[in-house]
Order: C-alpha cells, then structure tokens, then sequence
C-alpha cells in the first residue's frame, strides 16, 4: 500500500480519465451546506482525511463523477461500460468520494438548480475576516449568473488563469477592487488601514486557493494496488465497509464528553443509552444528537463543541444537565415513541435531516404528552423538514431560530403557524404542492408516507437488510417504452411507482400487471395497499396493457396518493376538523 502526497489539479485531472467510482459507493449526498463547509476548511489550512483509493484490472463497475451535481441523477447514466471491464486498468475511489465531488465541482464543474440550469462556484476573495451565520470564513456560493467583484469564478483557475500564479492574480483583483473604492465619493471611501487590511486578506487567499490546487501538501492518498498485489474483490469490499461505517473516528461527542466526564461521570453511559433508545426503529442516530438536544433546551445553542462544557459556565451547564436528565429523558423516550408509532420512520433513506429532530424534542421537553392535534402538526412538520429541505442549511441557526418559538410552554399546542412562517420568510416551501410529487429524491419519502397511511406500518420495518424495498414500476418501465411508444416522462410518475421487496423484484422482473397482481391476489397477498384503487384491486384483470388504461389508472392513483400525501404534510387548514372532515 503506497501513502503520498497528490495536488488537486492531478486529482481532477485524473477524474474520468483514470479515477472513478466503484457501483458499491452510495449516491452522492452532500447538501450544499457541506460542500461550503469543505472549502472553508481547506481555506483554514485545516487536514482533511486521507482519500483510500484501489487500482485494479478487474472487472468492476465504474461510474463516473457528476460533472454537474444532480442530486435527482439516475445513476445508471453515469457507468463506464468500457472501463468496467476485465484488463482494464482503473482507481477506484473506496474512501473520499463526497470530498472529491464537492471538489470537482467546485472548481471544475457546477451544481444542478431545482429550478433547472447549472450554478458554478464563485469565492468571495476578501473574505475571512467575520464568520458568517453558519460559522464560515470564506464566502463560496454557487451562481447561474457571473458574479462582479469580488466574487471570483473559481473555475478560473483552471481555465483562463491556469498559468498564472497567486500573486498576479491578487495584485489584479486588488487594482480592480482599489479603482472600485476610488469611484465612490469621498465620504464613502475605506480608510486606508481598512483598504490594506482587504488587500491582505486578497493576498492571502489567492495564495491559499492557489497552494491548495497546485501545491502537494494539502491531499495525502493511500493506494491499494491491486495490479502488482494482490487485493482480491472480497478484501476491498471488507476494507470498503469498515472505512465507510464510521470505524473508531472521533466525533464531536466523544470530544465533548472528554471535557464533561469530570462534571458528570455517568453522562457518556446516559447519552449512549438515549442513542441506542432512538435507534430501536432502524435509524442512524450519532451520540451527537442527543448532546445537541440538551444543549439547546438548556438555552446553550445548537452548536457543539467541548469548550461549552469547561469554566464556571461548564459547570453550571453540567449541573442544570444532571438536575433535569429525568425530565429530558421522559422527552427522549416521548420522541422515539412518536417515531415509531406515528411517523413509523425506519430507514435512513427516508431522513434528510436527523436534525430536524431536535425541535421536537425541545417542544416535547416543553410540552409532554401532546395531543391528538399536536401530533398531527408534529407530523406534518416532520415531513415538510424532509421534504422541503428546510435544514439543508446553517442547521445550528435554523435550531436555534425555532428554540424560540417551540423551547417554551405552548398553550396553543404544536405552533405550526410560527414555524412555517420562519421558513416561508426565508424563501423555502412551507406546504405540499402537487408539482412535489414529480421530484425524484422525494419519491421514497412520499411513497413511504403511502404505504405507512395504508398499511399502517412501514415497508422498511424489517429485520434483514435484503428485504429493504425497492421502488418499481406497476406497469413495466421497458414494456411501456417499447410497446406503448411512451415518453419517459409518462413512464416514471408517482402514479406508476410503488414499493416491492428486494427478493420479490427481481422474481418479478418485467411481469405485466394482470399477470403479477392476479397471481399475487390468488395467493392471497393485499394487493390494495399497492394499487390503492379498490376497483383494480377488485379485479385485477381490468389492468389492461394498452395506452388507454396505463393513463388512466396512473393518473387516479396518482390523485390517490395525492389526496394521502396531502392530508398528512398539510394538516393545518384540517386540524381542528373532527374525524372524516375534508
């Protein structure tokens, strides 16, 4: 195994042409509040983790990295038929593929807008001075449009200032940013220490961006060769698993409780104990989660970091911590009880965000034993925050924000009102419109919210991984496409797709409907949770193969389901109605 140093630009040089990723690697899932957080770490020269990547000539599927990043991306789109086969020498990337797909994008590529179109990545270069709202430095943002000073397109430095070094780049961009100061009128012009301190920071960060590109210092990679060693497919994958599990990486509990074991022995056994509570219905809960819980209903703030627990405040936060650990307990096991018997949430792939938890652990906190109304407003929150992405972003202040509004006592009950105004004034989706159930990374979500209103129970809750299920085409995707000279878009619709177990979708494969479900109801299977149409369920041979009867059930079912979604993310104007009001 060879561990050496690698600039950026051979690493995105290499990316396609050599590098790619293995078919096991998971989507890329990085929201863009982790891709800017990466930058601002690079810009403070802090160490990233080493990158562990596999050369091989075996025949493993390769997939490439987005150009563009398409969260929505079909990833079949994206493999290497070529480069996957046996003699063919590629690096795959086992450890590192978010960090490097952020990086590509960053300076050689964009990211895909909901609203369509590219953003490319522009770099504030006078930056660094304040961090922002979200705790950053350096200022990154993505942008359809070109930027003006001082916003810098990073993609530059690869392209029309490939040859040039940091300090050209610094002494133009600060001619250009003095002319800029010069043309205001006088009473508005920088003093001269404020004008040399921004010329600094200019300084300072083109040699920084530009060390980070070029300089073999920044990027350590570790390399399995298994063309002059032997690497077999099976140990890779071991390797694979464990580096991508978590391993023995500290993370800002085990910092924290480091600072705190002197204030309270049994802390780190009772936050461990409260993890392994959360995590009874499938899901991934860090020890992190409930430390940020009890920090924000001790009015602390979400962020997390061990110094909050050292000095006289430490001390005091400890002691506020142990006196009410039986309050907070009875709020955690009140949130797991709500997971799992209301929301029925058993699966990381229908959580965008754990940290969408934490307000309702402070309005548990604050409010035990909600009603029947509270909760049908805690779920509709619930599934807004995924849906609608509202901690995709400066999570700790959104945390924050919303202490405020559910950290108290709420007489009114769960304050749905405060909480979708906070979101709506800050330009996000606050209701579920119809246009949402055509969005791809939705889909589990949605249907998930399907199945669990239908069958009252989730399709994730099983005990072998292999069951998980899959989401599949009613009427078969290929069949539609081929036979019925169908457009894609007609084909891949929420009416069309429903979920079906691992094992049972590839016995299926390309089965017509009245053959499938006909079989499948003779044997006594509940096909209505499926079709969700009583009259198909009733008679499966009115699921007809032509083009009439395909768009006529996908567009009831799809009414169907939007009549279930809808209910459950929207609930406000049906709170209060009784039972069976519309």
């Amino acid at each position: 195994m060879s561990y050496k140093p690698k600039t950026l630009f051979r690493l995105i040089e290499d990316i396609n042409s050599s590098l790619f990723l293995p078919h096991i690697q998971r989507p890329f899932v990085w929201e863009e509040e982790q891709m800017l957080k990466l930058f601002d770490s690079l810009m403070r020269n802090y160490p990233i983790q080493t990158l562990l990547l596999w050369r091989t000539k075996d025949e493993i599927k390769a997939r490439k990295f987005m150009p563009q990043v398409d969260w929505d991306a079909d990833l079949s789109d994206y493999y290497e038929p070529n480069v996957s086969k046996q003699g063919h020498e590629k690096v795959f990337v086992l450890d590192g593929q978010q960090r490097l797909q952020t990086l590509y994008a960053i300076f050689a590529g964009a990211i895909s807008l909901e609203s369509g179109g590219r953003a490319e990545a522009y770099f504030n270069v006078t930056s660094g001075d304040a961090a922002n709202d979200s705790g950053l430095l350096f200022a990154l943002k993505f942008s359809p449009t070109s930027q003006p000073l001082p916003w810098y397109r990073v993609a530059d430095l690869l392209g029309r200032d490939s040859q040039r070094n940091a300090e050209e780049l610094s002494e133009e961009i600060n001619d250009k940013l003095d002319a800029l100061d010069l043309s205001k009128a006088a009473e508005h012009r920088p003093e001269e220490d404020v004008q040399k301190a921004r010329q600094k920071r200019v300084r300072r960060n083109f040699s920084q961006v530009v060390s980070l590109l070029r300089e073999e210092k920044h990027f350590w990679v570790q390399e399995l060769d298994g063309v002059a060693n032997q690497y077999p497919y099976s140990t890779v994958l071991d390797i694979f698993v464990r580096v991508n599990s978590g391993g023995t990486k500290l993370g800002a509990a085990d910092l924290m409780f480091a600072a705190m074991k002197e204030g309270w022995d049994e802390i780190e056994e009772a936050i461990e104990e409260t993890t392994e509570l959360l995590n009874s219905t499938n899901l991934d809960f860090d020890k992190a989660f409930p430390l940020k819980c009890l920090l924000v209903v001790n009015g602390r703030g979400a962020e997390a970091s061990p110094d909050k627990f050292t000095g006289s405040d430490g001390t005091k936060l400890l002691s506020d911590m142990k006196d009410n650990w039986e309050r907070a307990e009875q709020a955690f096991q009140e949130l797991r009880d709500f997971l799992k018997s209301d929301l029925k949430v058993y699966a990381d792939k229908v959580v965008r965000s754990y940290n969408s938890f934490i307000p309702l652990f402070d309005f548990l906190y604050f409010n035990p034993k909600p009603d029947e109304r509270s909760k049908a407003l805690m779920r509709g929150y619930y599934y807004k925050a995924q849906l609608f992405g509202w901690y995709s972003q400066s999570t700790d202040a959104v945390i924050n924000t919303l202490h405020s509004v559910v950290g108290k006592r709420c007489a009114d009950g769960f304050p749905m009102s405060e909480i979708k105004a906070n979101f709506l004034s800050k330009g996000n989706d606050v209701e579920l419109k119809k246009w949402h159930l055509d969005q791809t990374r939705l889909r589990f979500i949605l249907l998930n919210l399907v199945y669990v209103d239908q069958m009252g129970g989730s399709p994730f809750d099983v005990k072998f991984k292999g069951n998980e299920p899959h989401v599949d085409h009613i009427y078969p995707r290929h069949a539609l496409v081929t036979k019925l000279a169908l457009a894609t878009a007609e084909v891949n619709t929420i009416g069309n797709f429903r979920f079906v177990g691992a094992t049972d979708n590839i016995r299926k494969r390309a089965e017509l409907p009245v053959s499938y479900f006909g079989r499948l109801k003779a044997a006594g299977t509940p096909i209505e949770k499926h079709l969700l149409l009583d009259t198909f369920a009733a008679d499966t041979d009115l699921l007809k193969f032509d083009v009439d009867t395909y768009r006529d059930f996908r567009d009831r079912r799809a009414k169907k389901i939007w009549e279930i979604c809808s209910r459950t993310v929207n609930p406000e104007p049906v709170a209060t109605a009784p039972t069976g009001a519309t």
